[in-house]
């Protein structure tokens, strides 16, 4: 009859079943806000008003 052979002994096998909690962490973000004004280029343009005198001279009248 043969002897027996001695068990075989492994190391443990680990099964992990992981549960995640939700964990709130507070973040700070500052927000500055800023009112801008943009200086936009308009024309703008002024009139001097001018008078003249001018005389029209039809010439000298000719027959047809």
């Amino acid at each position: 009859m043969m002897k027996p052979c001695p068990p075989i002994v492994c190391p443990p096998v680990y099964e992990y079943h992981d549960c995640y909690v939700c964990r709130e962490v507070p973040i700070v973000q500052p927000v500055v806000r800023v009112n801008r004004r943009i200086v936009v280029n308009v024309p703008r343009y002024y009139v001097k008003p001018e008078m003249k005198d001018v005389v029209v001279d039809p010439g000298c009248p000719g027959g047809c």
